[in-house]
């Protein structure tokens, strides 16, 4: 996806938010967002060829069905879209969007939308019978909140006048609902890998031995780790550390990461007798890791390669750049395993055994060391 339209996609996003007070009825709705909505994928809300509203299909003259929007290709109605006021959205408002997809047959895309939410509905299951769960939900508010998902961008994309392809909306939707699946069971077993799933990378790797239900049982904590690293490395290797080979090392003994070392040593009476221990060389694996996904600019996220680490006697520092100035926070291992942290600027000290709990300070740092470094 294009750094333009995601900035454009963002823009407009906000832009809906700050409307979004004022959308206090389903009118108003249709008049502040959505129709804007439409607009800034490029139709036409005052072409009767591009937009139809309250456009009506029937089975009968006893049940009449209705859209609020109807937009057509070529002279036919491809995408049905049913309107609600703003914040007021329910899957009960499904049964009209439904009604009016399964009776006109050129119809290949439902959305319905409180102007901020979209949900976008295909017939996956069965041709010409919208399916009963969207395949995408565009938020726009989390949009705005720098919240960009590469799946609601794409979604966008291909909503846009020109680029919309009725015959390959199916399709998309499959396919976006067959990654969802394979997206959530492939964490699950990189969480707790299953027997079969064990069995099946012993037989892969060409592990010699008896699959024994012993055997499997001393793999599963090994194929967990290897999935892990595995995640590591591709997010490294996004940053930039992937190729260096002081970061990732794979023993025979079992994965192992072990972080770059400071590029500016201090003098040698500093370190002398310094052993740099496992649990400070996971911490700044895992401040790369996390700041990987929690950053959202592109240029922030391309300076996550100049992060480096030092180790004293007692403490154990992360910083960007400049070991002072550019300076993350200080780490100390505490006498029974707990992780602790003094954040700079500010000094917002942190103890844990959580290393999620430190996302929102960990971040606010890093920003602090790149505004320091201009």
């Amino acid at each position: 996806m294009s750094k333009e339209f995601q900035s454009k996609v963002v823009e407009y996003a906000k832009t809906a938010v700050n409307r979004a007070n004022r959308a206090t009825s389903e009118e108003a709705t249709k008049q502040y967002l959505v129709l804007p909505f439409f607009q800034f994928l490029g139709y036409d809300p005052l072409n009767p060829d591009e937009i139809i509203p309250e456009s009506q299909a029937s089975f009968s003259d006893k049940f009449k069905n209705r859209v609020d929007y109807a937009i057509c290709h070529d002279g036919n109605a491809v995408i049905a879209v049913e309107c609600k006021r703003t914040g007021a959205l329910t899957e009960s408002h499904r049964g009209e969007l439904k009604g009016y997809f399964n009776a006109v047959p050129t119809t290949k895309l439902g959305i319905l939308t409180d102007g901020l939410m979209f949900e976008l509905y295909s017939d996956t299951n069965a041709e010409n019978m919208m399916d009963d769960e969207p395949y995408v939900t565009i938020d726009l508010a989390a949009i705005a909140n720098g919240d960009v998902d590469e799946n609601s961008l794409d979604a966008l994309s291909r909503l846009r006048k020109g680029t919309f392809d009725p015959q390959n909306v199916g399709a998309e939707a499959k396919r976006k609902i067959f990654i969802s699946r394979y997206i959530e069971v492939l964490d699950t077993l990189m969480k707790e890998p299953t027997e079969e799933f064990t069995r099946f990378l012993l037989d892969a790797a060409k592990v010699e031995g008896r699959r024994t239900a012993r055997l499997v049982e001393e793999h599963q904590p090994i194929v967990r780790d290897s999935i892990s690293l595995l995640v590591d490395k591709i997010i490294l290797d996004r940053v930039g550390f992937a190729q260096r080979e002081d970061l990732v090392r794979v023993s025979t003994a079992g994965p192992q990461i072990t972080p770059p070392a400071p590029e500016s040593a201090p003098p040698a009476d500093e370190t002398e007798g310094i052993i740099t221990t496992d649990a400070e060389l996971r911490i700044f694996q895992h401040a790369v890791t996390r700041l990987s996904f929690l950053v959202q600019d592109e240029a922030h996220y391309r300076e996550l390669s100049n992060l480096e680490w030092r180790d004293f006697k007692t403490t154990f520092i992360v910083y960007y750049k400049q070991a002072r100035r550019g300076r993350l926070f200080t780490f100390r291992e505490g006498p029974s395993g707990e992780f602790r942290f003094e954040f700079s600027p500010d000094g917002n000290q942190v103890e844990t055994t959580d290393l999620l709990s430190i996302d929102e300070p960990l971040l606010a740092s890093y920003l602090a060391a790149l505004e320091a470094a201009k």
